[in-house]
C-alpha cells in the first residue's frame, strides 16, 4: 500500500451555543470562528454578503513525526475524553462536533480505526467526515 498525507480538525457547528467559550473550556485555539448572524466573510476578510446561519469553529491538528492517522486521533481523542461533557452539550443544543479528515493519496491507501477509537468517538457524540483527494482513474 501507498503512504498518504492526511489533514485532522475538530469542527463544531451550533445554532446557539457560544462556540468561543467552547474552545476556551477545552483549551484549544480555532483556526477559524464564525457567530451566527455575523456578515459572513472570505478567509482573507472580504464580504461575501448575508450572515452565517450557524455558528462555526475549526481547530487543527498536526500530526506528530511518522504518527499514521488513526494515531493522530487515537492521541487526540484520549486529550478530549477529559472534556467529554462539554462536547456532548453542543450535542444536546442542536449543535453537532465532527472531525474534518482531508485524506491526500496518490494510490492504493488505507487505515484501520479500531473498535476502541470507534467506541470513544460515539461516546464524545463526533462524527467523522471524509474529503479524500486522489489521482483521477477514470
Amino acid at each position: 500500500m501507498h503512504k498518504f498525507k492526511y489533514a485532522v480538525s475538530l469542527r463544531f457547528f451550533s445554532k446557539s451555543a457560544d462556540l468561543a467559550e467552547v474552545c476556551s473550556q477545552l483549551k484549544l485555539s480555532p483556526k477559524w470562528l464564525n457567530k451566527i448572524g455575523e456578515p459572513r466573510m472570505s478567509p482573507k476578510g472580504t464580504p461575501l454578503g448575508g450572515v452565517y446561519d450557524c455558528s462555526y469553529c475549526s481547530v487543527i491538528f498536526k500530526p506528530h513525526a511518522e504518527e499514521e492517522l488513526h494515531e493522530t486521533l487515537e492521541r487526540v481523542v484520549a486529550d478530549l475524553m477529559r472534556h467529554k461533557d462539554i462536547i456532548n452539550a453542543v450535542r444536546r443544543d442542536d449543535g453537532r462536533a465532527e472531525f474534518f479528515i482531508g485524506w491526500y493519496s496518490a494510490g492504493n491507501t488505507g487505515d484501520t480505526f479500531d473498535s476502541e477509537l470507534l467506541k470513544k468517538l460515539g461516546e464524545l457524540e463526533i462524527d467523522l467526515a471524509f474529503d479524500v483527494y486522489g489521482e483521477d482513474v477514470g
